[in-house]
């Protein structure tokens, strides 16, 4: 089991209110279920503060008491759809024990988490939204409502799982995503 924390926009290069909140709950639901690793996703979204919002979410959590040699940072994750499949990517390529997946965020953020996870890793992965950060946010308020329905129709028609497809869909469709090496393919292609 792995425990994964989304980020949240940085105003400075110090931790702020609600992405502290959302470390702390992490931490919780990582100690209280002996996860293998504790995952703190999102890269640089801010480009007025030089630090990635995972960097400061590990550095936080290492001063919390969290052994540094059990965070995994996700620095490429720009978004909810990002923290999921860069997640995804991470626990392929580095071996972590993702069978069943707890997230913690923020009560209006968690129904989309879990969506865009379930989607990225597919059904033989168990995914909940645990230690939820509860706050004065309407889960049901137009603007969480709409980026639901946008996550949605991102995934649709992509089997769940299907992590090429979901990175051919992000390199296409998606502005903070660019994979070099599709646009290689894609021109190869078109020359033939």
């Amino acid at each position: 089991m792995i425990v994964v924390v989304p980020g949240h926009r940085l105003e400075s290069t110090r931790i702020h209110d609600q992405l502290r909140a959302r470390v702390d709950a992490g931490i919780r639901a990582f100690e209280e279920r002996e996860a293998s690793y504790l995952v703190f996703s999102g890269g640089r979204a801010n480009e007025s503060v030089d630090r990635t919002e995972c960097g400061v979410m590990g550095d936080y959590a290492v001063r919390q008491g969290v052994d540094p040699d059990r965070i995994v940072l996700d620095p490429f994750a720009y978004d909810t759809i990002g923290n999921a499949y860069f997640t995804r990517v991470l626990s392929d390529d580095v071996g972590l024990d993702a069978e069943e997946i707890a997230i913690t965020t923020d009560d209006f953020h968690a129904e989309r988490t879990v969506y865009a996870f379930e989607h990225c890793f597919g059904p033989g992965v168990p995914v909940e939204a645990t230690h939820t950060v509860e706050t004065d946010v309407d889960v049901d308020a137009p603007v969480c409502r709409r980026k639901l329905a946008q996550t949605r129709r991102f995934f649709d028609g992509i089997a769940p799982g299907d992590a090429d497809a979901i990175r051919r869909r992000l390199h296409e469709e998606h502005d903070c995503y660019a994979f070099p090496e599709l646009e290689t393919e894609t021109a190869r292609a078109a020359s033939h």
